[in-house]
């Protein structure tokens, strides 16, 4: 069964099939008949112009699809039972000054209506109006009405009797829509959850053979080959590539993060007392590190938190980002946590990506790297492109090897001699969690 959910459609389904019989028409001055679906009374012209008016005059249910099917369940809500409906249309035609004009103008519509009795997109194909409803399929017929029955139908009007007819389709069928819940009591309790991977927007996928690149934001994907980019060497394994750097719009009534961005959690009752406070902790930890000031607002259904640009060992209340690493966060008051916590990962941060990404040496060959987070040292992995790099405690890094200054917020490294020239990514994780990708190193 099909349904519309707008009655005009029909409409403009009747009135696409008047003017295409009017176009196609061999009879003279067919050319001076305009076809509108406009009420009879405001189509009047004292020029030579014929209105040719399809006017939807009445609306009806019809008795013999209102009653319940005997298959199914019973009783049946309103979306299982469509509303079924009969459409009648008053059929007029108006010439000032042109008698034989407008009837000819009745003539070529009735035959028209004649020569389709039923509808579909099958038997006027012709039609774009049937895009609107593809499937959809109703009987169209002329009515023989008495000459009292118009005369008490045009009592309605404030013109004068015209040549009329009427016409009605049926059946149409108008969906319910689904049914209204009642309102569900407010929530007395809080907690978290985190979108799931799979209702994350796909990536963009850029047109074939086209090397993997970097583009403005967050998110991964490849975009087309950015100009100048000196990308043409890059390894075809290596997979999209991520920016870095650029800071999304701030949350109504906060100011944006210097660095990285915004974190939002979805839950429910989090505008609750018992949510007022918001604290991260090493999973299996009893101790509580206060993050509340790190807060962006009070929503029920959503928290979002701004971490500090700055990374140290933690020290409640933070005042700085953790070191990398896995931790849970939950929400609670008084010092106690009032919900269930989720895992949140928190990664080492690269600065100062360029686009194109391209990072050259420095005179003495040495690449350098800076951002926060590059703690602990002897935790930090640095691959470039496939290559491996060694973590060494020398003033000035050996080929082949990376050194991390004392604050974790500068690399410099040094690319193994025997590795050929070309642009590599930069691949860096500190206890396990990478960074997003950010610079491609130019080697010579």
């Amino acid at each position: 069964m099909w349904s519309t959910p707008d009655l005009s459609d029909i409409t403009l389904i009747l009135t696409g099939l008047l003017a295409q019989a009017v176009g196609s028409s061999s009879l003279p001055f067919v050319s001076k008949i305009k076809v509108s679906a406009c009420s009879p009374e405001t189509m009047r012209d004292s020029g030579e112009q014929c209105f040719l008016n399809l006017y939807l005059l009445h609306i009806g249910r019809d008795p013999y699809w209102r009653n319940t099917p005997l298959t199914g369940p019973r009783p049946q809500l309103n979306n299982v039972q469509p509303l079924s409906l009969n459409l009648s249309y008053l059929l007029t035609a108006y010439c000032d000054k042109d008698t034989v004009l407008e009837q000819r103008a009745l003539s070529i519509a009735l035959a028209a209506i004649q020569s389709n009795p039923i509808m579909s997109a099958d038997t006027v194909p012709s039609l774009p109006d049937w895009s609107m409803v593809p499937n959809g399929e109703f009987v169209l017929s002329i009515e023989a009405d008495t000459i009292e029955e118009m005369s008490r139908l045009w009592q309605a009007f404030t013109v004068p009797i015209r040549l009329s007819a009427l016409i009605r389709a049926s059946v149409i069928f108008i969906e319910a829509p689904e049914t209204i819940l009642p309102p569900e009591p407010p929530p007395s309790t809080v907690n978290l959850s985190v979108m799931q991977a799979g209702q994350l927007p796909a990536p963009l996928v850029s047109p074939p053979g086209t090397p993997p690149a970097l583009g403005d934001g967050f998110s991964q994907f490849t975009p087309p080959l950015l100009p100048d980019a000196s990308l043409n060497l890059l390894p075809p394994d290596i997979g999209p590539l991520v920016m870095v750097g650029g800071i999304p719009a701030p949350e109504p009534g906060t100011i944006a993060p210097t660095y990285g961005a915004y974190v939002t959690i979805a839950g429910s009752g989090l505008d609750l007392a018992d949510a007022a406070e918001v604290f991260l902790f090493i999973p299996g930890s009893a101790t509580l590190w206060d993050i509340t000031t790190w807060r962006q607002g009070t929503a029920a259904s959503r928290l979002t938190i701004a971490a500090p640009e700055s990374y140290a060992a933690p020290v409640s209340p933070l005042a700085h980002t953790p070191l990398p690493g896995i931790y849970s966060l939950a929400v609670g008051s008084g010092g106690a946590v009032k919900s269930n916590s989720i895992s949140i990962a928190i990664a080492p941060r690269i600065d100062g990506v360029a686009n194109p990404p391209t990072l050259d040496p420095a005179s003495s060959g040495t690449f350098t790297v800076t951002g926060a987070g590059f703690l602990p040292a002897t935790d930090v992995t640095l691959v470039l492109g496939a290559t491996a790099l060694n973590y060494s405690t020398a003033a000035i890094p050996p080929a082949g090897d990376f050194i991390v200054n004392s604050a974790g917020t500068s690399i410099s490294f040094l690319p193994p001699v025997t590795l050929t020239a070309g642009s590599y990514p930069l691949l860096l994780a500190v206890n396990g969690i990478p960074a997003p990708i950010g610079w491609l190193a130019v080697v010579a």
